[in-house]
């Protein structure tokens, strides 16, 4: 569904899992227990076990790490989503049902990974005061609704369902989304032991089927 792009995750050598890694992985698991101000160089050396100053042989600063964790999300889901054909050759080859059942597979693989999650986590903890954050999610719902767009657009083209507003029908389709995740990270990210997809599969499968009711969809 999207061109291939890299992973923000720092590259690994296989078998073994470096220091830019293990900073990576103590830096995400931190800002989203504390929040960014709270966490310090020495906080995250700490966590990884190593020395505050071997941080810069990996990352320039703080804000260069945060720069290579916010960028995960998004990147992950074009690593998902990468696929052969177009958004719309996708649709010609499958029909509706058969591209919104793969783009619903893609996401709950996205949100199957925990490291996806916390990052998640610290946009919703912390977009309120970090302008740099506050973008990097801007983008992630841009390029989700950017994404649902075309593709209502293309099924509008090619017959599939009933026409309409292609961006106000992503807009609608998405706000279920965005307002599962304010729920799941604001008020039940660490209160239970449930994962979103636990939390929210079933409603998220009601929600398509819904909407596709609601389009007209042509079996």
């Amino acid at each position: 569904m999207a061109q291939k792009r890299k992973t923000g995750r720092p590259t690994k050598t296989p078998g073994q899992k470096q220091t830019t890694d293990k900073i990576f992985d103590a830096s995400i698991d931190l800002f989203s227990q504390r929040g960014y101000n709270d966490v310090s160089i020495r906080d995250i050396a700490a966590a990884v076990g190593i020395k505050e100053s071997s941080i810069y042989k990996h990352y320039s600063s703080k804000e260069e790490i945060l720069k290579k964790v916010i960028a995960y999300p998004l990147a992950q889901a074009y690593v998902l989503g990468t696929r052969d054909d177009t958004t719309e050759q996708l649709i010609v080859k499958y029909g509706a049902s058969g591209f919104i059942a793969d783009a619903g597979n893609v996401f709950t693989a996205w949100m199957s990974d925990p490291t996806t999650l916390k990052v998640l986590r610290i946009f919703y903890i912390e977009m309120y005061h970090n302008e740099q954050i506050k973008k990097s999610f801007t983008d992630l719902i841009d390029a989700g609704e950017g994404l649902f767009t075309a593709a209502f657009g293309a099924m509008i083209k090619h017959k599939l369902i009933k026409p309409a507003d292609p961006t106000i029908l992503a807009s609608e389709f998405m706000a279920f989304f965005w307002k599962t995740f304010a729920e799941y990270f604001l008020v039940w990210y660490g209160a239970t032991s449930s994962t979103f997809n636990e939390l929210y599969g079933a409603a998220i499968e009601r929600h398509v089927a819904f909407f596709r009711n609601m389009l007209g969809e042509k079996q």
